[in-house]
């Protein structure tokens, strides 16, 4: 189903890696939608080694397994099924409900950081990810320069390139399969390419907050549709389920500033604030702030709150009657107008000098469609 859940499984794991030392790092993420709608299971491993000075190793292996049922449209005289019917449907038939599925994807990620005599740093990672229907490959590399002798300023640039391969089955009845057999397990491929730009500055302000700021540029060409997602056509005339399709293309700008404090020994802070602008009329802003407190040396308490809003893009409509002969068209709503919220805790204590025990438990609210909890518990050994 081209999982797009395991965000949340990521920055579980980033949170394990803010010092750099030898470390091995098992999680374990559970994620649950309301009504069971969506239900993920994430056990991931890390490594990150440094070898000398100069050269540091990290690796990340994640499996995620995916069960639930996905919103769209379909008609209820052959069952809850995404397969488009062939030919027009009877109003009373089109209904917009949830589609079971399963499905899994195993990823791996690794990267490779060198450091110079002026001790600059050049990162190159390379990671990949595969499911059932959706292949990535993707390549990566940063230098990280730093502008001054006490290295209270640096600058960076990073780039990426992602090749997607977007398997479509043909017993879904997709224009992408016109002319191939639709026996269930045949399958056509489309592509995707994904380049990712970002500027980075930092700033060390004093001895107690730091600041940073970027500019990034992601642009996306290939095949952008969902092939599982469905839009009405014509509905007051002779309705007619049909794919949804997106644009091939998406070009986005934005800028993400983010400023640390700590405040004493035992209290820290970080809040960020990222803005965003696509060629598909979203535009989103992110507030997103973080609290730290050291209640011993052994046990630290983290607090989360995000907040996000994006407007909706031109050819998104949620109205069943809207679609007539429109080139795009898509009631998807991940790019319709929302809000969300995030709330989180975490915990983490120090067994000993070399293990780490840690929980984490979160709360995700759409208002408009949908709320979730999802958890994490993991250990690190450091070596």
């Amino acid at each position: 189903m081209q999982l797009k859940l395991s965000i949340i499984a990521c920055s579980v794991l980033a949170a394990s890696a803010i010092h750099a030392e030898d470390y091995v790092s098992i999680q374990y993420m559970g994620y649950d939608e309301d009504s069971g709608r969506t239900t993920i299971h994430t056990p991931s491993i890390e490594i990150n080694k440094d070898f000398g000075a100069d050269y540091t190793l990290n690796m990340t292996l994640i499996h995620d397994s995916v069960s639930g049922a996905s919103p769209t449209y379909y008609d209820a005289s052959s069952g809850a099924s995404a397969t488009i019917p062939d030919g027009p449907s009877l109003r009373s038939d089109i209904v917009y409900g949830d589609i079971p599925y399963e499905d899994k994807r195993t990823a791996f990620a690794g990267s490779l950081t060198k450091r110079f005599e002026s001790r600059d740093e050049l990162t190159v990672g390379y990671s990949y990810s595969d499911e059932n229907d959706y292949t990535s490959n993707e390549v990566s590399a940063e230098y990280l320069h730093y502008l001054d002798p006490g290295k209270n300023s640096s600058v960076s640039l990073g780039v990426s390139y992602q090749s997607n391969d977007v398997g479509i089955y043909c017993f879904l009845g997709t224009s992408q399969c016109d002319g191939v057999s639709g026996a269930s397990g045949t399958m056509v491929e489309e592509s995707l390419d994904v380049v990712n730009v970002q500027l980075g500055y930092t700033q060390i302000l004093n001895k107690t907050s730091v600041l940073k700021g970027s500019l990034f540029m992601i642009n996306e060409d290939g095949y952008l549709s969902n092939p599982y997602m469905r839009v009405v056509r014509n509905y007051n005339t002779v309705p007619r389920i049909t794919e949804e399709n997106k644009p091939d293309s998406r070009r986005a700008y934005g800028v993400t500033l983010e400023y640390a404090k700590s405040f004493s020994e035992q209290l820290s802070s970080v809040i960020s604030y990222r803005f965003y602008d696509d060629d598909w009329d979203i535009t989103s802003h992110t507030l997103d702030m973080k609290l730290y407190y050291s209640w011993t040396d052994a046990l630290t308490t983290g607090f989360d709150f995000r907040a996000y809003t994006q407007t909706k893009a031109y050819f998104f409509s949620g109205r069943r009657d809207y679609f007539t002969d429109q080139e795009y068209a898509s009631s998807d709503r991940r790019v319709s107008e929302f809000d969300s919220y995030n709330y989180a805790v975490t915990f983490d204590y120090k067994v000993t000098e070399t293990v780490d025990v840690n929980f984490g438990l979160g709360y995700y609210d759409q208002p408009e469609y949908f709320d979730a909890i999802y958890y994490n518990v993991g250990l690190k050994y450091k070596f």
